[in-house]
């Protein structure tokens, strides 16, 4: 019934009550438990109706010392017995038992609540507690089974990783992994790209980006790097500085638009990998494109056909969707910030929530997209949802991947967003690639297999549009 509700009841018996209670206890394990209890419970309080006991929990709590015998009912004066549902009227009853207790029953101080069933939060928002970051680095990698690659001997090593990001300040990098493989990138405007303007002409070289190692300016895609390395520490890393601070203009076919020059970015590698592995022998190997990136408002995308968050006709999509289809390289993305519950402030209302925020190259079928939990496995609520537009005939996102942690030992240098679940995931991908090529194993049967290999997280039961497959499982994918 509808009107039913779950109420717990607690009471002090008298010695003679007392007595009863723990003959009942004598049967613990047996069948009949739980309906011998029900009835000294009906005769404890003089009910006429028995209620059904969903368990009693005084007796399903055994306290055990040692050196200390025989301390499982010692110290009990109060019992407490979880009811199953009851009715208004029986419930009427139980509580006049509180308000006007009756004389001579062998029980005082009986109380009455409902019980309300609890369940493991299936979603967290860093606004909802005085520090935002929950665990550090080790504990995500843990939760990844990241240890298992190094186990297996795949280290990433002649794979070749771009970060495609804020660019990368490689005296950073190196200090935070000695040894790392920072081997070059493009040279590109710091300003611009459809962010801020500036001039044209102040050309940063790859891997000189400002970074101060800390703050008040730390280069996202340093971050990013690193947390590759994390996973997979002999990849070779390179750097494709494509964000602006702030993306101002989508505004396809202009100058002034981030998507011509992610459409360039997209285009050249196509023609730069092939002609790069066949003049240095040192990066043949497997490439695989980090995109710790997404588009937060598509207003100012246009309104001519197609356009970029619906359409996988769109320039941009497919010269993405191209690079895995060819086998040139796996392609990660990060799913976006703009889940319902605390969507990232630049998130368009058209765009948040589920449905809405996976569009665009996140929603390419061949594409990896990565969505955002923290350490504990608990969904963020930032961490943008599925289904993609049907155009897409995709499922996203793919799988997730810790986030929202600190650094090793340092609680000021933090990790967030379904950025870092995408730079995670790409270390696991590279980890993979180090092992097999994508002769043998194409990039979409890679991206396959990363799904399938996923392990379902707390409160999963089957992939869902929050976290897709679940947790990227290195010690199955590798």
């Amino acid at each position: 019934m509808a009107d039913e509700v779950l109420l717990f009841v607690t009471y002090k018996p008298n010695p003679e009550a007392r007595a009863d209670l723990l003959k009942i206890f004598e049967l613990r394990s047996s069948r009949e438990f739980l309906k011998a209890a029900a009835g000294t419970l009906r005769r404890h309080l003089g009910l006429s109706f028995e209620p059904t006991l969903r368990g009693v929990p005084t007796a399903d709590f055994v306290l055990a010392i040692d050196g200390v015998d025989d301390l499982s009912m010692a110290t009990n004066d109060t019992f407490v017995f979880a009811l199953g549902p009851v009715d208004p009227e029986q419930a009427d009853v139980l509580f006049s038992l509180v308000t006007e207790p009756p004389k001579n029953l062998p029980v005082s101080d009986v109380h009455v609540a409902i019980d309300l069933p609890t369940g493991l939060s299936d979603v967290w928002c860093p606004g909802e507690a005085s520090f935002p970051l929950f665990g550090d680095i080790n504990l995500a990698l843990t939760q990844m089974r990241a240890q298992a690659a190094a186990a297996k001997g795949a280290f990433g090593q002649n794979v070749n990783v771009v970060i495609i990001d804020q660019g990368i300040n490689k005296d950073v990098l190196r200090k935070r992994f000695p040894g790392a493989n920072f081997v070059g990138g493009w040279a590109t405007p710091e300003l611009g790209k459809g962010g801020p303007p500036g001039p044209p002409y102040n050309l940063i070289p790859p891997g000189a980006w400002p970074d101060d190692g800390l703050g008040p300016r730390v280069t996202h895609g340093t971050k990013m790097a690193g947390l590759v390395l994390a996973v997979a520490p002999k990849a070779n890393i390179f750097d494709i500085a494509l964000l602006p601070s702030h993306i101002l203009n989508l505004g396809p076919g202009t100058p002034s638009g981030f998507l011509s020059w992610a459409l360039a970015v997209y285009l050249g590698l196509r023609g730069w990998i092939p002609l790069i592995q066949k003049l240095n022998p040192a990066y043949s190997g497997p490439w695989v494109l980090n995109n710790s990136w997404a588009v937060f408002d598509l207003s100012t995308q246009g309104s001519h056909p197609p356009l970029y968050g619906n359409a996988p006709g769109h320039q941009l999509n497919q010269a993405v969707a191209l690079l895995p289809s060819l086998g040139i390289a796996d392609v990660v993305f990060a799913a976006g910030n703009c889940g319902q519950f605390c969507p990232d402030p630049r998130c368009a209302a058209a765009q948040i929530g589920p449905a809405r925020s996976i569009y665009g190259a996140a929603a390419l079928k061949d594409v990896l997209t990565v969505a955002a939990v923290r350490s504990d496995e608990i969904w963020l609520g930032y961490s943008s949802q599925g289904p993609t537009d049907p155009n897409f005939a995709s499922t996203k996102p793919d799988l997730c991947a810790p986030s929202q942690f600190a650094a090793a030992d340092d609680w000021d240098r933090s990790f967030t967003g379904t950025s870092t679940a995408c730079a995670l995931t790409t270390g696991a991908i590279a980890a993979k690639r180090s092992m097999v090529s994508p002769g043998a194993l194409p990039p979409p049967a890679l991206r396959a297999y990363a799904v399938q290999t996923a392990r379902l997280v707390v409160n999963q039961t089957a992939a869902d549009e929050r976290r897709g497959a679940g947790m990227i499982n290195v010690a199955a994918l590798v």
